[in-house]
């Protein structure tokens, strides 16, 4: 099964619209700030990050 990668604003926009910051979601992923930076801008990234950030529960 071939699933479209997330553009950096789509994987931005799914964490954001579970109420996540960048620097949240890295710290709860035990990623520093800059490393999730990384991540999200890859245009080549592993498609598990997307899977993950698709799977964020809601930010309390």
């Amino acid at each position: 099964m071939l699933i479209q990668r997330l553009t950096p604003e789509e994987f931005k926009a799914e964490y954001r619209r579970r109420g996540w910051s960048g620097k949240d979601l890295a710290a709860h992923w035990g990623k520093h700030p800059v490393s999730l930076s990384k991540i999200v801008n890859d245009p080549e990234r592993p498609t598990h990050w997307d899977d993950a950030v698709r799977g964020l529960p809601e930010y309390k």
